[in-house]
């Protein structure tokens, strides 16, 4: 029986009734599913498959039913998530042993804590920075990319030209997006784009402005007064540290070098 779901950077450790954990990675397209024996569903990670699919799917690649008749399902279409049982009191260390970085949801990360982790990367672009877990634990592709858009930040400005009033305005953004993404499990994607929310379970998770919208008018732009005549910025799509990146070319500019 599954006891509790607590996370830990971009690990999920998962207690069981008795003294066994299972710690899991959903890497880039894993998700969580667990099925209360009242049919319940708590789900976690990548949108796919849908909150209402028939389970187990053809991503499904760990399955574990317990005595009290609950399921809990690993799906992954990419195939990279990882899954490890170990005795309870082994979990610590193995944690320890990831070098995570502050959790953003946490209390004690500050934008003064953010500075100090982008200070130790400087010359790394920020959009690289914020995907390196042991800089800030639990920022993946899709909330990095929002966060700098909210923030106005360009994706590959280096971390070491940032200056506290931005660092505050991305520790804002961040802190603000998680708030919005963590209750709902999640935005909602589909490919490269996004996906109109047709399951009621899914409501709420259609919030994304800037990850998958390559095309879509910027809406801050638009809100900015910006594009009169219908002439919007539009949000396009570049490779940024290995890792497809959406922003807007106009309110995420570069500097101009000096």
């Amino acid at each position: 029986m599954v006891t509790a779901i607590s996370r830990v950077g971009k690990m999920l450790l998962v207690s069981l009734d008795r003294p066994v954990t299972l710690a899991l990675h959903l890497k880039i397209a894993g998700q969580l599913v667990h099925v209360r024996n009242d049919g319940t569903r708590i789900l976690g990670g990548h949108p796919y498959p849908l909150a209402g699919a028939d389970l187990p799917d053809t991503a499904t690649r760990v399955w574990m039913s317990f005595t009290n008749a609950d399921t809990l399902f690993v799906n992954d279409q990419r195939r990279f998530c990882w899954v490890r049982m170990m005795h309870r009191r082994d979990v610590e260390g193995f944690v320890e042993g990831h070098g995570y970085g502050p959790d953003p949801i946490g209390p004690a990360f500050s934008a003064e804590v953010l500075a100090a982790r982008l200070a130790l990367r400087r010359g790394r672009p920020t959009k690289v920075a914020l995907l390196d877990q042991t800089c800030v634990a639990g920022i993946g592709n899709i909330y990095a990319d929002e966060s700098l858009y909210r923030a106005r930040i360009h994706p590959r400005r280096l971390a070491g030209t940032l200056d506290l009033g931005e660092i505050r305005r991305l520790h804002e953004a961040i802190v603000g997006i998680l708030a919005v993404a963590v209750p709902v499990g999640g935005a909602l994607m589909m490919g490269n784009r996004r996906s109109a929310v047709t399951d009621p379970a899914d409501a709420g998770r259609d919030f994304l402005q800037a990850h998958g919208c390559p095309g879509d008018p910027c809406a801050q732009c638009r809100d900015d007064g910006k594009g009169s005549g219908g002439a919007v910025p539009l949000i396009i799509r570049e490779v940024v540290g290995g890792r497809g990146t959406y922003f807007c070319p106009e309110c995420q500019k570069l500097p101009t070098a000096r």
